[in-house]
This record gives C-alpha cells, sequence and structure tokens, in this order.
C-alpha cells in the first residue's frame, strides 16, 4: 500500500513538474510572440509578425486540451504586452465556448491600447458579448480613451465615430447595467469628445439617475462649455406630436430598442431613434 501510494505521489509531482515547465515554456513564446506593438511597427514588420502569429494560433487550435488552461494563465498575467491581451482574448475565444472563457476574454481586451486593434474588429467582438448577455461596461467605456475612435460598416457603408460605437456596445444591455459606470465617468473624463459621447448614451439612457447625472454636469461650471451646451440642447429635445400616441410601456420600448441593436447597420440606427423619439414622449 505504502509503495502504491508512494508511486501515485511521484506520478503527481512529475505531471505537476511537467505542467510547471509547460507553463514556464508558454509564458516565454507569449513573451517574445507579442513583444510588438502593431501602431509602433511597420508594414514590413507587421506582415512578419502576422505570419508568426497565425503559426501560434494553429498551434494552439491544434490542441486546445493542452494550451487552453496555459491561454487562461497568460490572460490573466498583467506582465504580457497590450496587443496579447486582445489578440490572446480572441484566440481563447476561438478555442473555446465555454462561458467562463467568454468572460475572461472580455475582461483582457479593454487592457489592449486600441491604437493597435482594428476599430471595427472591436466593435463587433465588444458587441457581440453584449447582445450574448455580458456586461460591457468596462469594454465599451475603453473608447472613450481614444476620441479620433471610428469605425466602418462596410455592408452599409456606415461609418460610425466613438459616441455611436459606445451606443452600439452598450444598448444591446438594460441601461441599469452601463448608466453608474457612464455616471463615474462623466466626474473625470476631461475630454470634451468624450464627455459629449457619454452625455449622449446618458440621455439615450432616459433613466432618472442619467437624468440627474446630465443636469448636473450642465450645472457645473468648472466642465467645459461646448460639452455643457451639448447636454443642455439634448435635455431640451422634444418628441413628435404623434409619437406621445405610443400605447407601449417606456420599459417595453427601451425592450425593443435593445432587440433592434443587436445587429449593426443604419437601419438599427433608425429603428433605434424612432423607438426613442418614442420613449421620449413618455418622459
Amino acid at each position: 500500500m505504502r509503495l502504491r501510494r508512494f508511486a501515485l505521489l511521484s506520478a503527481a509531482l512529475i505531471a505537476c513538474s511537467a505542467h510547471g515547465a509547460d507553463a514556464t515554456a508558454f509564458h516565454a513564446k507569449v513573451a517574445a510572440l507579442y513583444s510588438f506593438e502593431p501602431q509602433n511597427s511597420s508594414d514590413a514588420q507587421i506582415d512578419a509578425n502576422s505570419k508568426r502569429l497565425d503559426d501560434f494560433w494553429s498551434e494552439v487550435k491544434a490542441d486546445p486540451k493542452r494550451y487552453v488552461p496555459l491561454l487562461r494563465r497568460e490572460l490573466r498575467d498583467e506582465r504580457n504586452a497590450a496587443f496579447f491581451f486582445y489578440d490572446g482574448a480572441k484566440l481563447l475565444l476561438a478555442v473555446s465556448r465555454e462561458r467562463k472563457d467568454q468572460a475572461l476574454a472580455l475582461e483582457a481586451i479593454p487592457r489592449a491600447d486600441l491604437r493597435g486593434i482594428q476599430p471595427t474588429d472591436y466593435l463587433r467582438t465588444v458587441h457581440w458579448f453584449a447582445v450574448n448577455g455580458f456586461n460591457t461596461s468596462k469594454a465599451a467605456l475603453r473608447v472613450l480613451d481614444y476620441p479620433d475612435f471610428k469605425a466602418f460598416i462596410p455592408q452599409h457603408a456606415l461609418t460610425l465615430g466613438q459616441d455611436y460605437c459606445l451606443i452600439f456596445m452598450l444598448f444591446p444591455m438594460p441601461d441599469s447595467n452601463f448608466v453608474p459606470a457612464l455616471i463615474e465617468r462623466l466626474g473625470t473624463e476631461a475630454n470634451v469628445v468624450s464627455q459629449k459621447s457619454i452625455l449622449l448614451a446618458l440621455w439615450y439612457a432616459m433613466s432618472p439617475q442619467a437624468k440627474a447625472a446630465s443636469a448636473r454636469f450642465v450645472n457645473d461650471t468648472s466642465k467645459p462649455l461646448e460639452a455643457r451646451n451639448y447636454a443642455r440642447d439634448l435635455a431640451q429635445r422634444k418628441a413628435q406630436t404623434n409619437a406621445a400616441l405610443a400605447l407601449s410601456t417606456a420599459e417595453k420600448l427601451k425592450a425593443e430598442r435593445r432587440k433592434a441593436m443587436v445587429r449593426i447597420s443604419d437601419e438599427a440606427l433608425t429603428e433605434f431613434d424612432s423607438l426613442t423619439v418614442m420613449l421620449l414622449a413618455k418622459q
């Protein structure tokens, strides 16, 4: 019996040692492969790195049982390069359908420097999470750090600035998921473009909490006049007379807006705004 227990213990120690070596080697590979940021690289460097990353993806996808635990570990390791947190998260999404891995990927992607990320891909990725029941507030609000953030949807010849990218990444969710985060960010945001994006999202939310935060902003003379005037103009928007005849409740209208935002298109925006006009009539 003692020999059997000793054999089992020895096997466990060997397995742990092998896992540790595997984790060390994998971390070293990640550190080497992602020792660059696309926004600071030449086209030739990007092409060369893309080939190496394609090979890395193929290796991981060929043996997910071995690599998924290692990938999880690396996505939690804040020492890794910024670009890895986005590319590694997308890789995890490609090899695992587990909800916990999707949540881990969502937690990782806002750590990336969005100057090195294709904006439309970022928009579509975060929007997918919002549509599928995740709280995307942290990832969505990351675009506020980049006033020039802009995405293009070629199927609809639609260009979305920072403001409407934020709307599409938030409004598939109930507004209670993100209004507190928007209000907190509005208190510290210094860039006028990003302030306006937050104010627009708060106006669309049309909740008492959102309205109160916008009103405080309007009356805060320490805030930029341009942004305060923008908030004031939003607050003064009126509904069309016939919209006031809508029979739906405010909550039903908000639910219909969430349904409209499951797709990224000009038609979705048109429907979203039409429902917003009806909602405005309920205020």
